[in-house]
């Protein structure tokens, strides 16, 4: 849109460059046709400073104008990825995978959110940041005969799934149909070299819709799903409503994460995202996790096109403004010292 906004500017610069060079050209030659006493009256033309007066309006109008446009541009632009960044939150959650301890790579677990959110509420008092631990099954829960992607959150993170709130004994979609969904569950029993499934349960939930899709849950699907997964139905559930389903898929009570560690391989941390209210606390946030040891990843992507993009449409508003300035400047000068000319003229002759 600029690129077409410059040309039409650079057009009419030209077309006005050029009116300017012919009148003055057919003056010229008016003058030196009436002082060669050629017979007939030469032409009435214009005299040059109301000319340069008719410019001085035309550019100072048009420069405004030009100025105006962009500045209109600038700011509709502005306005509208900020309410896309505001509404798509992925464009502000950081995703941690790991935690550096003693010289070696850790997955995170619920205790590393734990003390995130203790550092970063310390660290930003007052602002809205939402600490949402993730978990999700491997592979034996399927749904209408095809694998499902389940994953756990505290019912409190609700929101930032797009969800006014979230209950017990639900599964959450983007949409759904049917007020219910039967889950097929591949009880699963670690042996040595391996996992063994020999039997199938049952497992009915309430659905509901509402889960967004400019909500974390887009980061949870690039962070934590192949190609392949995101073919497959995605849904997430409270992570109380997660033991229930991990107690049947594994055969053993499961009432607290620690209990994962019986089925490790099988239930895994999906990672840990940060999800900050504002795009510009993303770079600090990132630094405060490093710190601690943590692999925090930032949507760079989404935040190197926003500076970009802001960095570029200010700056075209700036060289148009100060275009606008010096084009006023140089037409005021050039009409203050047209009309002193020209009196000076006038006063030569009447005396």
């Amino acid at each position: 849109m600029f690129k077409w906004l410059f040309i039409i500017t650079a057009v009419a610069v030209l077309v006005l460059c050029l009116f300017v060079f012919i009148y003055f050209h057919i003056y010229k030659k008016n003058i030196n046709r009436a002082l060669d006493g050629h017979e007939g009256k030469p032409k009435r033309m214009p005299e040059p400073y109301k000319i340069v007066y008719v410019l001085v309006v035309f550019f100072i109008s048009f420069a405004i104008s030009v100025t105006g446009i962009a500045g209109l541009m600038y700011s509709k632009e502005y306005f509208k990825y900020e309410k896309d960044t505001v509404e798509n939150m992925a464009n502000r959650t950081l995703y941690v995978d790991s935690c550096i301890e003693n010289g070696t790579h850790r997955g995170v677990t619920i205790d590393d959110a734990e003390q995130m959110r203790q550092v970063l509420t310390q660290k930003y008092p007052g602002k809205s940041i939402g600490v949402i631990a993730v978990y999700g099954v491997n592979s034996g829960i399927y749904l209408n005969g095809k694998p499902v992607n389940l994953y756990a959150i505290d019912k409190e993170y609700g929101p930032f799934l797009g969800l006014d709130d979230m209950r017990d004994g639900t599964a959450y979609f983007y949409k759904t149909e049917a007020t219910t969904a039967e889950f097929d569950i591949c009880v699963t029993k670690i042996v040595d070299g391996g996992f063994v499934s020999d039997k199938i349960e049952k497992l009915s939930l309430t659905t509901d819709g509402g889960v967004s899709e400019k909500s974390v849950v887009s980061t949870i699907e690039r962070e934590s799903m192949t190609p392949g997964a995101l073919e497959n139905p995605t849904c997430f559930v409270t992570t109380e409503t997660f033991f229930d389903i991990v107690s049947v898929l594994i055969e053993s009570d499961v009432t607290k994460t620690e209990d994962f560690r019986k089925a490790k391989g099988i239930i895994e941390s999906r990672g840990i995202y940060v999800c900050v209210d504002s795009l510009t606390h993303i770079s600090s946030v990132a630094s405060e996790l490093v710190k601690l040891n943590y692999n925090a990843y930032a949507p760079e992507d989404a935040f190197e096109d926003f500076e970009s993009a802001i960095s570029a449409a200010f700056i075209i508003f700036i060289l148009l403004s100060i275009s606008l300035v010096c084009l006023s400047a140089v037409n005021i000068f050039i009409t203050v010292r047209t009309v002193k000319r020209s009196r000076e003229k006038e006063n030569r002759y009447n005396y």
